[in-house]
């Protein structure tokens, strides 16, 4: 599968990303500056299809003359999604209206992890960034409520893609086993 981001998404004159109106959702995450240097981009389409982009770093590889590397691992692949989430973005996208700050964070702290949500309701692309929270966030509205249910769903989805795509390249590199990756 190939696909390009900026076919999904693009920058207005703002800044702002503009969801393309075949899709409800994209979901952009990235650890920052840690060992794994994890990123992963979910782009929902109108019909609940999921494309992912995503990339990793696979450290302490041993060469033959015991020198260790890092190799980057980057993927993309097509997902169901799971069901809480699509029943979480349905609720979103049926709302009224869409009562969302445009960034829920505490504090800043450079190279950190990065989130960013664009939600696609009303003919209008919502860009929802979330950074660092010191104390649990407390919905004041429904579309909060509902926004910050399909945050803790997406950290769990994306883990879960971590952990499988790094189990299955780790145990390949140790078994000498050639998987294609992009």
């Amino acid at each position: 599968m190939n696909f390009k981001q900026i076919d999904i998404q693009k920058f207005d004159s703002t800044g702002n990303y503009v969801l393309n109106e075949e899709y409800v959702l994209s979901y952009i995450y990235s650890d920052g500056w840690t060992e794994r240097l994890f990123r992963i981009a979910f782009f929902i389409d109108i019909y609940f299809d999921c494309k992912i982009d995503l990339s990793f770093y696979l450290r302490n590889n041993k060469k033959k003359n015991d020198t260790s590397y890092s190799q980057k691992i980057e993927k993309q692949i097509e997902s169901q999604i799971p069901i809480e989430i699509k029943n979480l973005i349905v609720s979103l996208i049926n709302l009224k209206e869409l009562k969302l700050k445009y960034l829920y964070a505490d504090t800043f702290m450079e190279d950190s992890k990065d989130e960013h949500f664009v939600i696609n309701h009303n003919e209008k692309s919502h860009n929802v960034g979330i950074g660092i929270f010191l104390k649990k966030v407390k919905p004041e509205n429904e579309s909060e409520n509902l926004f910050f249910q399909l945050h803790t769903e997406f950290e769990k989805w994306k883990e879960d893609i971590y952990k499988k795509y790094y189990n299955v390249k780790l145990q390949n590199h140790t078994t000498g086993v050639k998987e294609h990756f992009k």
